[in-house]
């Protein structure tokens, strides 16, 4: 039987709209399927950005040379590092897409140094640690796990450098100061300020290096607006805190150097 030229093109577009079906089919198995955590992975870094974007002076310090030599990281921290208040976002996400090493998380909501103390053995082995531990030891002197002062706070973080060196015996320790908090009265703020005064000194003194992002983001704060950046009187909201948060490290590193 012959088939005529309006059978013909009735069959051509369907024959278009099984090909389309297909491949809609196979591109949703794929997002699905095979690759979901990439695309995951691409929708998170499109939505968590560092405050201003990554500019050249933000490169141009000593924490994104090591995220891009391909080194290790493990973010060690309380409940901004590991995202109670963000669902799940850590104040470093916006940082993940420049990081080409492997990236691990040893962190708790309400942890104190000695809690992270209590935890080390689960501290994996890497090349860099970021440490940002300290608000919860600031804000709340009457919680028995919290350092009753700023030495003894600073001879919790030698104690936990200490264990992180054994370890990983090469590894580079970067100490984040106590977090910006908002809202608390003088004797809290005088004794972050201590807090923060005496992890610096120690970090000096024992091949650490110490970042304080406070100041960057209190100005941001000031100039934006707190509500902009905060979920609450210490934890950034995301994704405009986390990348506020992100990009306070950076340029204080920057400065630093």
């Amino acid at each position: 039987m012959i088939k005529t030229n309006a059978q013909h093109k009735t069959l051509r577009p369907a024959a278009v709209l099984a090909v389309i079906f297909l491949l809609l089919s196979l591109c949703f198995l794929l997002i699905t399927v095979v690759y979901p955590d990439k695309i995951n992975s691409l929708l998170m870094n499109r939505k968590y950005i560092v405050y201003g974007g990554m500019t050249d002076e933000l490169k141009d310090c000593e924490l994104f040379e090591d995220m891009r030599s391909g080194k290790s990281f493990c973010f060690i921290g309380d409940s901004i590092t590991y995202g109670s208040w963000t669902n799940g976002i850590p104040w470093y996400q916006p940082l993940i897409p420049y990081i080409k090493g492997d990236v691990t998380n040893l962190s708790y909501g309400g942890w104190t140094v000695l809690d992270i103390l209590y935890a080390s053995d689960d501290i994996p082995s890497s090349d860099v640690y970021v440490i940002a531990i300290g608000i919860n030891d600031v804000l709340f002197p009457d919680d028995e796990y919290s350092a009753s002062s700023s030495d003894e706070f600073t001879y919790r973080c030698g104690f936990l450098s200490d264990m992180i060196t054994g370890v990983s015996p090469n590894s580079k320790i970067y100490f984040i100061a106590p977090w910006t908090f908002l809202g608390f009265d003088s004797s809290i703020v005088s004794r972050g300020a201590q807090f923060r005064t005496a992890l610096s000194d120690w970090c000096e003194n024992n091949d650490c290096i110490y970042i304080n992002p406070d100041p960057v983001i209190r100005s941001v704060l000031d100039k934006e607006g707190e509500d902009k950046f905060m979920y609450n009187d210490f934890h950034p909201n995301s994704p405009e805190g986390v990348g506020l948060f992100s990009y306070a490290v950076l340029l204080e590193d920057h400065n630093r150097g």
